[in-house]
Parts: structure tokens; sequence; C-alpha cells
């Protein structure tokens, strides 16, 4: 038996609305496993930065986002070593930041004079 349009339309609004309730929870951090090279190496990898997932390379003094064949900035940085481990670092820190913003606005609410 086919769907009308309108039993269509609510069965992706339940799955979108089971799909929001599923984002709302707290997940473990995930640290960059791979350390900054010594001397004349280059490690290559994974970073997370400006809400999305990037792959990158390291020296032991420079380091590039976006490319892995040669650093264009300084500074050296820790790497992840998969697409995947970056990109569950990338949820954690964004959880962390939305909760954050969360309980600015619950402390917001909690100041204002409360209905009678």
């Amino acid at each position: 038996m086919s769907m009308t349009k309108k039993e269509i339309a609510e069965l992706e609004a339940m799955r979108s609305e089971l799909q929001l309730v599923a984002a709302l929870r707290w997940t473990e951090p995930i640290a960059p496993d791979v350390p900054i090279p010594e001397g004349q190496k280059l490690s290559t990898g994974w970073v997370t930065g400006y809400n999305r997932v990037d792959v990158a390379c390291s020296s032991s003094i420079f380091h590039s986002y976006g490319r892995t064949d040669k650093t264009t900035c300084q500074s050296p940085c820790k790497l992840f070593s998969t697409k995947l481990r970056a990109l569950k670092a990338l949820r954690y820190e964004m959880e962390r930041r939305f909760a954050g913003e969360l309980a600015r606005v619950d402390r917001q609410i909690a100041l204002e004079p409360q209905p009678q």
C-alpha cells in the first residue's frame, strides 16, 4: 500500500525530529594522536577548525592546513590520524561551545522576573 503525500511528509518530519533528539548527547573528547615530528620530518593527518575538518601537515617548526605536501604557517601542530577521529573531535568541540551558549541563555532566563 502506497503512502499519501501527507503521510510521507509526516514520516519525514518524524525522521528529522528523531535525528534532532539523537544529536543532543554528550560524546567523549578525542585528542590528536599524531605528534609533532622531530627533525626535518613532515607528518600528515587531519585538523579541526572553523567548524570543519581539513587535511594538514606539520613539521617540527611549521604547519599547513588544506595541504599535505609542504608547510606554510609558523608553529607546529598535533594532528589526527584519520578524518573520522577529527570529525569526532569537531563534534566534541562544537557540543561544548553550544552547551556554553545555552548555559549563558539559561543564566539570563534565571535572572528575568517570573510571572505571578
